[in-house]
């Protein structure tokens, strides 16, 4: 481990300061690189200007008298030469007397330079030289070779002086300190206050000396803790005892919750009576069936129905009787009820029935099917049979309606039209058109 650390922070700090000097080289070398492109393009091109008018100013009097042949000779000279890519001698009208190339790599970068030819101050003619920039190119990759051995140099001998320094400074006593604290955790007594043997007056001095302070503190301390958790023991055995019974106590507890809340949430939605759904569900699937309904331009039927005379079987027969034909019609009433249907017993002798996506014929067919259930349901009282019937308004979500308001307003007038017109019938809006829609059992 202490060769570890040694080598993890040599290396670190090396690589931080290498890093810093490589960095700050490259940013010198990249400006010695720019200066130095720079004074040999302006050379490159100063040198190729004075060229071009040099090979002007010998090839004037060889214009003059047509001499091809030397200019010829003259061209292939000066196209011998190391950078110059190719030569072009024209006359006063453009026409090229004589022409030399060199043959040339792929993408080789050059200059052009242009010299007008005179004789007596008028210019007879023109030479075009082209110099290729391979020479430049070469001056720039001596520099960047330059530059990187100078980096590798520096980089290495900075390393080095700071590697061995660092040892000796830094590392040697961290690692001494890291030593020891392994020391501590591999003994017998993790937490023997032996003291760190660093005489220094800089911060890892000053670390040495809390790191021993905190040892002894951390040492006091665990002994006092040891003598608590030896008398917490005993303790901590009878605790976890009535804990556990205690827990076995909320665990039934929390199951008789449930199962009361379980019924709780039965009870406020349902019709104690009859088991049905009672009207705050009843209501509330209302407005969400009917807002998903116009939604999806869906039909629904709204069925509102009383017990016929209902009033007059309490008082005859008595309230049990009531209550027995109420009981009755909600069995019956769920054993014909679809499970996207709601069948609810709203108060009293009203019930309301909630048919999803169901037209208004299938609606009124519905209704109708439940004044002839009730012919095969005779009940009796007191050795007395009594024939029980129904009022019974439907209402669709026609065009005309477009609010559960207007949509229960529309049943309860067809529920009461049904009773005006003697009971025992189902009336579905709109039933103001002649003749009147009434439907009855047969």
């Amino acid at each position: 481990m202490l060769n570890q650390l040694n080598s993890g922070l040599r290396l670190k700090l090396v690589l931080l300061v290498v890093a810093g000097i490589v960095f700050a080289f490259t940013v010198i070398g990249a400006f010695r690189v720019h200066t130095e492109k720079q004074r040999i393009t302006e050379e490159m091109r100063r040198s190729g200007q004075e060229r071009a008018s040099m090979v002007a100013e010998a090839v004037a009097n060889l214009l003059v008298g047509y001499d091809y042949s030397n200019m010829e000779s003259l061209a292939e000279r000066i196209v011998q030469q190391q950078d110059v890519q190719h030569v072009i001698i024209r006359n006063r009208d453009g026409k090229v007397m004589v022409s030399r190339n060199k043959p040339s790599l792929p993408d080789q970068a050059t200059l052009s330079f242009e010299s007008p030819v005179l004789f007596s101050s008028e210019q007879i003619g023109k030479v075009d030289l082209q110099i290729s920039l391979a020479h430049m190119e070469a001056e720039i990759n001596r520099t960047y070779r330059d530059v990187i051995l100078e980096q590798a140099f520096f980089g290495l001998f900075l390393g080095l002086l700071i590697y061995f320094g660092a040892s000796r400074v830094i590392v040697k006593p961290i690692a001494l300190i890291s030593e020891h604290m392994k020391n501590i955790l591999n003994s017998n007594d993790a937490l023997l206050p032996e003291a760190l043997d660093i005489r220094s007056s800089d911060e890892i001095g000053d670390l040495a000396r809390i790191f021993n302070n905190l040892n002894q503190k951390v040492f006091e301390a665990h002994l006092r803790l040891r003598e608590k958790i030896d008398l917490a023991g005993s303790a901590l055995m009878k605790t976890n005892d009535q804990l556990q019974q205690r827990s076995l106590e909320l665990e039934n507890r929390t199951q008789d919750l449930e199962k009361a809340l379980t019924l709780l949430e039965k009870l406020a939605v349902t019709d104690s009576l009859t088991d049905l759904r009672n009207r705050r569900y009843f209501d509330d699937n209302l407005a969400a069936t009917f807002a998903r309904a116009q939604r999806f331009n869906e039909p629904i039927c709204l069925i509102l129905l009383d017990v016929d005379f209902f009033k007059q079987i309490n008082d005859t027969y008595g309230h049990a009787a009531g209550d027995t034909v109420l009981q009755a019609l909600a069995r019956a009433f769920k054993s014909r009820t679809r499970e996207t249907d709601i069948s609810a017993r709203l108060g009293g002798d009203e019930f309301a029935f909630l048919l999803y996506r169901t037209q208004r014929e299938e609606g009124i067919l519905f209704a109708t099917s439940l004044l002839a259930m009730l012919r095969g349901m005779p009940f009796t009282f007191h050795d007395h049979e009594v024939t029980v019937s129904l009022s019974i308004g439907v209402a669709c979500n026609r065009d005309d309606i477009h609010s559960i308001e207007a949509l229960y307003g529309a049943a309860d007038e067809a529920l009461y039209e049904a009773k005006r017109l003697g009971r025992n019938q189902v009336v579905a809006h709109p039933f103001d058109t002649q003749p009147h829609e009434k439907l009855k059992s047969v």
